[in-house]
């Protein structure tokens, strides 16, 4: 018999508000069901797409994520046959605050005995007691746990350690993938876009990509392409993707930094685009940069994405110990908050092609760690593992 695994996500796409760890769940239940899983998708009730799609079967839950959504979760797991339920847990994805879903696990135990809670944990949260809290009895309570980042596997690791013996480290992959990023194909990309663009083919292709928020170093880059504009560098910086609805105008204010550089057609904001539109820019850049606050992280479906498109990639340290970017090998190091020091490493990257191709090899071997097929193999193999030791 196939396994049969609820996903719950509120964000699961199409939805109102893009979303990455949307984008993960759709890609993961693809995966999934292309490896024999059969899968049912517990959205929000923003979702806007049929109830029968490849992927599985998708059920509208809820908006607010009270008590009253615990119950219909728990009640269409039963009702559909579910095995286990994977929850995609990050907090801001259940309003209005995560407290009550944060007890889902417990929940199940009574209104739907014999089926499994594993948290796939994106985040743990911000730092305030009632999170922490929230998130260390899900993820106590809760039969498995899946750390899709080295950032959640070090925060279980270092205050929830019996629970370490639950958890299985299981990254994200890309949320966009080209058909090829050998060089020839990036060569190839990189050409065709010159020409569409109209442009000077010395001119740098630069590219940002993911949703516009504080702390993924926007603000840097904008602040790195005004050098750049002054030495008289010839360049084109696309920054790739939307804006969150409830930014409270950040978007706009990162738009009035890039005017206050003197940044005009240098400076592309696309605002969202469908996967063949971020891979055209993606496969035909140069650099991808990436200054985050955090460090460089798994975390980063965009980042995934870049690796997946062969890109060479500026970012920050990771935060946390990490077994997969090294400096040098597959990503180049800049300091945090410093756009001079951003400036200065991608204006020596773009003059030496020979680095910038080292890069971009070390990010193709990279991706091939996050292969979405990877992903849910491992994911089939520790909800199956759990529902075989269960008694």
């Amino acid at each position: 018999m196939p396994l049969r695994l609820g996903i719950l996500n509120p964000s699961f796409p199409p939805n109102r508000q893009p979303c990455g760890v949307g984008d993960f769940t759709r890609l993961l239940a693809s995966a999934l069901a292309a490896g024999g899983a059969e899968t049912l998708i517990l959205a929000g009730q923003g979702y806007r797409g049929p109830e029968r799609r490849p992927e599985g079967k998708v059920l509208r839950i809820a908006d607010a994520w009270g008590p009253r959504a615990l119950r219909r979760v728990a009640a269409a797991c039963r009702e559909e046959g579910a095995h286990a339920l994977l929850v995609q847990y990050a907090p801001d994805l259940y309003p209005p605050h995560p407290y009550w879903i944060n007890a889902l696990p417990l929940a199940m135990k009574a209104l739907a005995p014999g089926i499994p809670v594993v948290v796939s944990m994106h985040t743990v949260g911000v730092s305030s007691p009632g999170s922490m809290l929230g998130a260390g009895l899900m993820i106590l309570s809760a039969g498995g746990v899946v750390a899709t980042n080295e950032e959640v596997t070090h925060l279980v690791g270092k205050y929830l350690r019996p629970a370490m013996r639950k958890t299985a480290g299981i990254p994200i992959g890309a949320n966009v993938e080209p058909p090829r990023r050998d060089a020839e194909a990036r060569r190839q990309a990189r050409a065709r876009l010159i020409r569409e663009e109209g442009l000077p083919a010395e001119t740098a292709i630069l590219a940002h990509f993911g949703l516009y928020y504080p702390g993924k170093g926007a603000e840097q880059i904008l602040d790195a392409a005004g050098a750049w504009k002054r030495q008289g560098r010839a360049f084109r910086l696309y920054m790739i993707g939307a804006r969150r609805g409830d930014d409270g105008g950040f978007y706009e204010r990162l738009q009035a930094r890039g005017h206050a550089q003197g940044l005009g057609e240098e400076l592309v904001w696309t605002g969202y685009l469908p996967g063949e539109g971020v891979t055209r820019l993606l496969l035909g850049a140069d650099l991808f940069l990436a200054p985050y606050d955090g460090g460089i992280s798994t975390r980063r479906g965009s980042l995934m994405a870049a690796l997946a498109h062969g890109l060479p990639v500026v970012s920050t340290p990771a935060r946390v110990p990490t077994a997969h970017f090294r400096e040098g090998e597959n990503f180049a190091s800049v300091p945090f908050a410093d756009a001079s020091a951003l400036a200065g490493r991608v204006a020596a990257l773009l003059d030496d092609p020979a680095r910038r191709e080292k890069l971009a090899q070390g990010a193709s071997a990279l991706a091939e760690r996050f292969a979405w097929p990877k992903i849910a193999e491992q994911t089939r193999e520790f909800v199956t593992g759990l529902l075989k030791r269960m008694p």
